[in-house]
C-alpha cells in the first residue's frame, strides 16, 4: 500500500499520514480536521512572569493562533527556527493527530519549567490525553518560551516521528435475491450554482427549468444563504445525460456541474419502506461517536434495512496512530482500530415484485407483503404512498418539503406498522379452530341463512341465504352466518379456544424476522378484555372475533405470514436477508385431512362460484387460491384485504393487499393481489 509522508524538517521531527481505503478521498471530499486558523495578530501577552507567559502560549494554541505563539518563542531559540518550520511542527501534529480540537491545561510551574495537560479530540482516534512541558527562561525584562519539539508532545524528541493511517470504508451494498441493486454508493453527477458569476437569473432560470429542474429548485439554489461565491446545488443531473447538461449549460460560467458520493436506490418509490434511507449524524451524536471516527458529514442508516443493518453496512473506520524511530520501526502505538469495510447485504426481495406491487398499489393508500410459503422468504413489502428515499440523500428541501405535506403519510412503514382488521380473511383461522377444538368434520355443514339468530340482537347475512355448507363451501362464500356459530360454540367450549389458534398463526406478536421495526397487533381474549376494560368477555366478543372483527389487529406482514403458515402447516418466522434461518415457532395441528378442507376452500374462493370469480376465474385465472376481506374501522370508513396465492398446486407467492379505504377485498384488492402474484411468480 502506497503511503504519503508529510515532512517537518525540524530537529529531525517526522510527522506522517495518510488516509486510504475503499471509498477513495477525492476533490475536497474528506470529512478530516477541522482547519484552524495558523495566522492573525498577535494577541497582547503577559510576559511578567513565568505563568504568564506560559498561559499565553498555550491559549493561542487551543486556537491555533500560531503567529501569537511563535511571538513567545524566545529570541535564541527564533535564530534558528524560522516561522514556517515552528507552524510545520503544530500544523503537521494537527493533521497527523487528525485534530479537531485541542485543550492545553497548565499545571504547575517552578523553576522556568511549565506542566502542562492537554486534551486531544480527534477525528478518528477519540480523545487523547497526555501531560508535557514548556521551559520558559527570562531574557530582556520578559519570559518567553525555550521551544522544542517536545513541548508539542513528550515522545517528540529528534529521530521520532508520528505516523498516522486513516482507512474509511465505502458503504456495502443492498441487493435483491438475484443480486439486483436496491441501494448502492456511487458517484452522482449534480448541477449547481456559484453565483457570483451570474449577472443575469433569467436566461439562467429558463435554462436550468428547461432542462427539467423545478422553478422551486432554482429558487431555493438562488436563495441560499451561502455566500454567493459559494457553491450550492440545484438537484441531480439524470443518468446518462452529462452531455446533455454540458450543452444546455455551455454558455452560463455560472452554473456549475460536479459529482459527489451519495447514497443512491435504484427502485425508488418501490423500495422506500423497505430499504429506507441514510442520514447525517446530529453534532451529538458526532460527539458521541467521536471515537468510531466519524466526522462532519458522516452518514447513518435512518430507516428501513439502511438502519437496521447499519453496523454491517458502514463497517469500521480503520485508524492508527503510532510513534516511529529513525529506521521507521514502531516505537509505540497511540490508537489501532481495526479497519473493516462495509458488507453487501444480499436480501430475499426481489426488485420486480416490488416494482409490481408498487405500480398495482398506485395512488391508493395501502401495503403489500409478499412471501415466498416453500422458503419463507418475504419477496416485497410495499407500503402507500411512498416517496423517494434519494430526495433525503440529496437534503434536497424542494423535495422534502414535497414529502412532507403529501397527505396519507408517505413515510409511515403501513406493511410493518400499520394496524388493521383482518375481516373475512380471519374465518380461515376460525375454521381451523372449529376442527380443531370442535370437531368438526369435512363433511359436516352448518347451516347459512339469511339472519343468524344465535345471539341478541340477531345477524344478517351479507348476500342472503346459501343453505348448509362445508367448512370449505363457508370459506367460498365467505358466510357469515357459520363463522358466527363456529365462534360461539367455541366461546361455549372453553376460554379463549378461537385467540389461541389465532396466536398458533402468529397474530398479536411479531413475526419474527427480527430485522424490520414492526407492530406486535392485538388478539384479544377473556384475560385482555378483564385487565385493558375491567369488563367480562361476552359471546358478542367471540363471535365478532369469529369473522375478524372487533378489537383484532393485525399487520399486513403478520396476515401474509399467517397465511404462508398455513401452506406450511407451521408456524414459522419470515425471512429477509439471504441465508437468514427460518424459525419452526409451533405448528396449528391440522391433519392432512383438515389442511386439504381448508385449503379446498382457498381455492373455490376465486373459483367461478366464489366471492372473487371476477378478478380470478372471469379473468382467465384458474390457479389461485385466496381469501378476501372488508372490515370497519372505528364504525367509519371501510378498508379492504385480499391474500391470494398461486400455484394452487404448491404455492410459491403469497400475497396479503390491505387498502386503507374500500368497498370490496374481493373486487378493489382482489386484482392487486392477484397481479403481484403472478409478477412473483415470472
Amino acid at each position: 500500500m502506497r503511503r504519503l509522508f508529510l515532512m517537518a524538517a525540524l530537529a529531525g521531527l517526522v510527522v506522517g499520514a495518510v488516509v486510504v481505503g475503499a471509498d477513495a478521498i477525492r476533490n475536497g471530499d474528506s470529512p478530516g480536521p477541522s482547519e484552524q486558523p495558523a495566522s492573525g495578530s498577535p494577541a497582547p501577552a503577559r510576559t511578567d512572569s513565568p505563568e504568564g507567559a506560559a498561559a499565553a502560549f498555550l491559549t493561542a494554541w487551543s486556537v491555533g493562533n500560531f503567529d501569537a505563539m511563535y511571538a513567545l518563542v524566545d529570541p535564541l531559540t527564533r535564530t534558528t527556527l524560522p516561522r514556517d518550520r515552528f507552524v510545520a511542527a503544530y500544523t503537521d501534529f494537527r493533521d497527523q493527530s487528525t485534530q479537531v480540537a485541542i485543550e492545553p491545561v497548565l499545571g504547575t510551574v517552578a523553576q522556568g519549567r511549565a506542566d502542562v495537560t492537554v486534551r486531544l479530540t480527534t477525528a478518528y482516534f477519540g480523545v487523547l490525553e497526555y501531560t508535557t512541558a514548556l521551559n520558559l527562561n527570562h531574557a530582556s525584562g520578559a519570559w518567553r518560551i525555550a521551544w522544542a519539539p517536545s513541548a508539542i508532545h513528550p515522545d517528540l524528541v529528534p529521530g521520532r516521528a508520528f505516523s498516522s493511517e486513516v482507512r474509511r470504508p465505502r458503504r456495502g451494498a443492498i441487493l435483491d435475491r438475484e443480486g439486483k441493486p436496491l441501494a448502492i454508493t456511487a458517484y452522482v453527477l449534480f448541477a449547481g450554482l456559484d453565483r457570483s458569476r451570474i449577472a443575469d437569473r433569467a436566461p439562467v432560470m429558463a435554462a436550468l427549468t428547461a432542462f427539467g429542474f423545478t422553478a422551486a429548485q432554482v429558487d431555493a439554489a438562488f436563495a441560499s444563504p451561502l455566500a454567493l461565491n459559494q457553491r450550492v446545488t440545484v438537484g441531480r443531473v439524470g443518468e446518462g445525460r452529462l452531455e446533455a447538461a454540458r450543452a444546455a449549460f455551455a454558455a452560463f460560467p455560472g452554473v456549475l456541474l460536479f459529482t459527489e458520493t451519495r447514497r443512491v436506490h435504484p427502485l425508488g418509490a418501490a423500495a422506500a419502506h423497505v430499504v429506507g434511507y441514510t442520514r447525517q449524524l446530529t453534532a451529538e451524536e458526532l460527539v458521541k461517536r467521536a471515537s468510531e471516527g466519524f466526522t462532519l458529514g458522516d452518514r447513518v442508516g435512518a430507516t428501513g434495512l439502511e438502519a437496521a443493518l447499519d453496523a454491517r453496512l458502514a463497517g469500521v473506520v480503520g485508524a492508527k496512530l503510532v510513534l516511529t524511530g529513525p529506521d521507521g520501526a514502531v516505537l509505540k502505538t497511540y490508537a489501532d482500530r481495526a479497519f473493516v469495510q462495509g458488507q453487501d447485504i444480499q436480501t430475499t426481495l426481489d426488485a420486480d415484485t416490488l416494482r409490481a406491487a408498487q405500480q398495482r398499489l398506485g395512488e391508493r393508500a395501502g401495503a403489500a407483503v409478499v412471501i415466498d410459503p416453500q422458503t419463507s422468504a418475504i419477496l416485497a413489502l410495499n407500503s402507500s404512498p411512498s416517496f423517494d428515499p434519494d430526495a433525503f440523500e440529496n437534503d434536497d428541501p424542494v423535495a422534502l418539503a414535497r414529502i412532507l405535506a403529501t397527505p396519507g403519510n408517505p413515510q409511515a412503514n403501513r406493511a410493518t406498522v400499520g394496524l388493521y382488521s383482518a375481516g373475512s380473511t380471519f374465518k380461515l383461522i376460525t375454521g381451523v379452530a372449529g376442527m380443531l377444538h370442535l370437531g368438526l368434520t369435512p363433511s359436516d355443514r352448518l347451516e347459512c341463512g339469511s339472519v343468524w339468530t344465535g345471539i341478541d340482537p340477531p345477524r344478517r347475512n351479507w348476500e342472503g341465504p346459501q343453505g348448509p355448507l362445508t367448512i370449505a363451501g363457508a370459506l367460498m362464500r365467505s358466510c357469515n352466518p357459520v363463522f358466527y356459530e363456529i365462534g360461539q360454540r367455541l366461546y361455549n367450549a372453553g376460554d379463549g379456544l378461537l385467540s389461541q389458534t389465532a396466536r398458533a398463526f402468529g397474530l398479536g406478536q411479531p413475526t419474527g424476522q427480527g430485522v424490520l421495526d414492526e407492530a406486535s397487533g392485538l388478539v384479544p381474549d377473556p384475560a385482555w378484555k378483564r385487565r385493558e376494560r375491567n369488563q367480562a368477555w361476552f359471546p358478542g366478543d367471540e363471535v365478532n372475533l369469529a369473522i375478524g372483527q372487533g378489537d383484532l389487529l393485525v399487520t399486513p406482514l403478520q396476515l401474509a405470514n399467517a397465511y404462508s403458515s398455513f401452506v406450511a402447516n407451521a408456524l414459522r418466522t419470515p425471512a429477509i436477508l439471504a441465508g437468514q434461518a427460518v424459525e419452526t415457532r409451533g405448528a396449528p395441528g391440522l391433519s392432512d385431512a383438515q389442511w386439504a378442507h381448508l385449503f379446498q376452500g382457498l381455492r373455490l374462493v376465486t373459483s367461478a362460484t366464489g366471492t372473487a370469480s371476477a378478478a380470478f376465474a372471469n379473468a382467465g385465472y384458474t390457479d389461485f387460491a385466496g381469501k378476501s376481506g372488508t372490515a370497519e374501522d372505528a364504525g367509519q370508513q371501510q378498508h379492504v384485504l385480499f391474500v391470494a396465492m398461486a400455484p394452487a398446486a404448491a404455492p410459491r407467492a403469497v400475497a396479503a393487499v390491505v387498502l386503507d379505504e374500500g368497498q370490496s377485498g374481493s373486487i378493489e384488492a382482489g386484482p392487486i393481489a392477484r397481479d403481484i402474484v403472478l409478477a412473483a411468480l415470472r
